[in-house]
């Protein structure tokens, strides 16, 4: 019995990368999918021991010692938030836990360098199959639970779709740039504009502003010359943005919706903060004064938008109409209005240790900062450190770093 129970505990390793394939299958499918996945994959960690090991292998990995850092100060400010607001807060630091921290901390010590591809192309596959669904709904071949033609979005809202549309996009333009097989690099440019389509066929602007600035990403670590990296990206957007403004109706009705919000903007209207773009606004200037008044630590862990009605209510008339947004828009808004200086310079420490950390493969390397660049530049407009689908893809491809990074160091030693 203890022979047969250790031998099953040598194969978690394999056991937990075959999830991991499955789990990056589903992450664009299905939220059941991903919880289901992660709790199998921590008990297997969990059963398998060895934590003095594991340990060892990330006591000094820096981004892991950041997660760390962030999730336990995310418990801590439960001390100042408001009796009434812990339950909130708790809930958020287990969800930062349990689907960025833990699965990260399992991917970066079970997953093998041999199965990063198929992880990878699993991922693309199951990205492949939302998006052949979501065309399908676009041209109403199909009518789903989720999504409509004016919003074809199949399995998540389209702000986080649209994020993983960028991504996956970048990341098969990277590809087309990393083969010198001719066949191979037909095939990403080509999967390249069936993904950027999708994505203007979506309402989704947060992917779209990440898009636009995280291509240049792409060609700046591609391509030697900096000066013709960037224009023939720029020349790229320019094509892709004309193109869609004049093909997807979906877009070019957000893209005039935006352009007459900001307009609105301009001209001091009365309506300026009931908008999309207003909203974000509006909510961002009550923000200020809420940083003022709790700029070190914050509001406390689940207080910040209990707080932020309070002083909606209590500001001038005009930004009154953005009392009842539930979220600020905007990650690092959100972080410091919750956690305070401390807490959003935590959370960038996240990232600044990513970004460091030292990784040989050129080609993960360049993914890494087309990661970075999309995730960052979507958190200006949009909270992915709160909602399910973008803290998986997250913990997804920062463990994939991290092992990569790890396997590294075990080389050098």
């Amino acid at each position: 019995m203890n022979i047969a129970i250790a031998n099953f505990r040598n194969k978690i390793d394999d056991i937990n990368s075959y999830l991991l394939i499955t789990f990056a299958f589903f992450l664009p499918l299905s939220r059941a999918g991903i919880s289901i996945l992660s709790v199998l994959m921590i008990l297997m960690w969990l059963f398998q021991g060895d934590f003095k090991k594991k340990y060892e292998n990330l006591k000094d990995n820096v981004v892991i010692i950041a997660l760390v850092l962030f999730v336990g100060f995310e418990f801590i400010s439960l001390v100042w938030t408001t009796s009434e607001n812990i339950g909130h807060g708790l809930d958020q630091a287990f969800k930062t836990t349990r689907l960025v921290l833990l699965p990260i901390l399992v991917i970066a010590t079970t997953l093998k360098k041999e199965y990063i591809p198929k992880v990878i192309t699993a991922f693309l596959i199951g990205m492949l199959i939302s998006e052949i669904l979501s065309y399908g709904i676009f041209f109403e071949l199909w009518t789903l639970r989720h999504g409509s033609p004016s919003d074809p979005t199949p399995f998540m809202h389209h702000l986080d779709y649209s994020t993983f549309l960028t991504f996956t996009s970048l990341l098969l333009l990277n590809r087309y740039f990393d083969t010198n097989n001719l066949k191979l690099k037909a095939f990403y440019f080509i999967y390249f504009l069936f993904v950027t389509s999708n994505l203007f066929l979506n309402g989704g602007r947060t992917g779209h502003l990440a898009f636009a600035i995280s291509i240049f990403a792409v060609g700046f670590v591609n391509i030697k010359n900096k000066f013709i990296a960037f224009f023939s990206m720029l020349i790229l957007v320019i094509a892709i943005f004309y193109a869609a403004y004049n093909i997807s109706p979906v877009f070019k009705q957000r893209f005039d919706a935006g352009a007459n919000e900001i307009s609105k903007l301009e001209s001091n209207s009365n309506s300026k903060y009931k908008g999309s773009f207003g909203q974000r606004l509006g909510a961002w200037i009550v923000a200020i004064d809420m940083v003022k008044d709790n700029h070190l630590l914050g509001t406390g862990g689940g207080s910040e938008m209990v707080e932020f009605k309070k002083y909606a209510q209590n500001s001038s008339s005009d930004l009154q109409v953005v009392q009842n947004i539930t979220h600020f828009h905007n990650e690092y808004v959100h972080t410091i209005v919750e956690y305070g200086i401390v807490g959003l310079i935590l959370y960038l420490i996240i990232w600044y240790s990513l970004f460091k950390m030292p990784m040989e493969n050129t080609n993960f390397s360049n993914l890494r900062v087309i990661f970075i660049t999309v995730f960052c530049t979507a958190s200006t407009v949009e909270v992915l450190f709160h909602n399910q689908f973008p803290m998986s893809l997250f913990a997804l491809f920062v463990g994939i770093f991290i092992s990569l990074s790890k396997s590294q160091v075990k080389r050098k030693i």
